[in-house]
């Protein structure tokens, strides 16, 4: 039985990875096509990644696993802002990176919440994961609300923005090390999840390797896909006149996000709150105290203008989205109408930013 097990989930393997290793050698004279394409080679592998952290999880725990599921499932999102930088779409990189905060903290959250209210009426999840994440979100919120003010209300050089930038971004990096540090080593025993939270000692090292494989496999083609993605899509904005904001806002953070949102809300359709929260607001915190930082790092040795200044809509969606997840996370318990509020806030921010992109 054990056999036939791994013969389809080999089979289940190649088929995954078989479109996005075609898709690398496609390349049509349809702008629209192409990135309809190239944007469906992204979503298996995105899965895939999804699936493999879900397996770590159930090994190491609900706190490791959720943080290794927010870890990889960012990759993708990285890639296209690379990519994005790259070809000097800044103002679509620096806007996908917002839409995946409030991707993860509203409609992914919201989801979560609802079908899980409804089949368990009431979720209860550790309020020490949701608090120390939350003053983690707090912190970044502060500093681009200080580089904002700075920006709009002095004379600064843009050179003088931009190391500042830079020089923030390496706190930020620093904070989040110190973040781990915090709760999976000095203070771990606030994190302690229960009876679901068991650590299994034995971890199945085979398995383990195996999953390495696939997430290298996955990073390089991911790394290809996406700059094809993304070069496409510069070319159709340019064309058609279309806002990149709008595309980084709402196409690339689904895209990236979509293994960790489908791990994140079968999470909470299994009661495993604490890991839904883990990979949602984990992905969020590793978004906005690595991945941004990281971005803008890479922007400024490259010489090119990517800061930490961000529009003044998108920090107030950025506040209301934050602002919004603790106060329906801070009691620690949810109910579905809750998660109605959530997602109804991201489809009135989405319709507000397509008028205004």
């Amino acid at each position: 039985m054990y056999v036939n097990y791994l013969k389809k989930k080999n089979l289940y393997n190649i088929i995954i990875f078989t479109f996005p290793v075609i898709t690398l050698f496609l390349n049509l004279n349809n702008y629209i096509l192409n990135i309809i394409i190239f944007s469906l080679a992204i979503i298996p592998l995105a899965i895939r990644l999804g699936n493999i952290t879900s397996d770590l999880s159930s090994t190491i725990g609900e706190k490791k696993g959720g943080l290794i599921a927010a870890t990889i499932g960012n990759m993708p999102e990285i890639m296209m802002g690379v990519w994005s930088i790259k070809v000097g779409l800044i103002s679509m990189a620096k806007a996908a990176l917002i839409g995946s905060i409030i991707n993860n903290m509203l409609l992914v959250l919201g989801i979560s919440v609802i079908l899980g209210g409804i089949k368990y009426k009431e979720q209860k999840f550790n309020k020490n994961i949701a608090k120390t994440n939350f003053n983690m979100l707090l912190l970044a919120m502060a500093s681009f609300t200080i580089i904002f003010s700075i920006s709009n209300y002095t004379s600064l050089s843009e050179i003088t923005l931009n190391s500042i930038g830079f020089k923030i971004s390496i706190i930020l990096i620093g904070i989040y090390l110190l973040g781990l540090i915090f709760s999976l080593y000095t203070h771990k025993n606030l994190f302690i999840l229960g009876d679901i939270d068991e650590e299994i000692e034995e971890i199945r090292w085979r398995d383990s390797y195996k999953n390495l494989v696939y997430i290298i496999i996955i990073s390089v083609l991911l790394y290809f896909i996406s700059e094809k993605l993304i070069t496409n899509i510069s070319l159709f904005t340019e064309e058609k006149n279309i806002s990149p904001e709008f595309i980084g806002i709402m196409l690339l953070p689904i895209l990236g996000n979509i293994g960790e949102n489908i791990s994140a809300i079968m999470c909470a359709i299994k009661n495993k709150v604490n890991a839904s929260l883990e990979i949602a607001i984990g992905s969020s915190i590793q978004i906005a105290l690595f991945a941004t930082p990281i971005l803008i790092i890479f922007g400024y040795f490259l010489g090119i203008n990517m800061n930490m200044i961000f529009s003044s809509i998108q920090m107030v969606m950025l506040f209301i989205a934050v602002i919004m997840s603790y106060i329906v996370f801070v009691d620690g318990k949810t109910y579905w109408f809750e998660g109605c509020i959530l997602v109804a806030i991201y489809v009135i921010v989405t319709i507000c930013y397509f008028y205004v992109a």
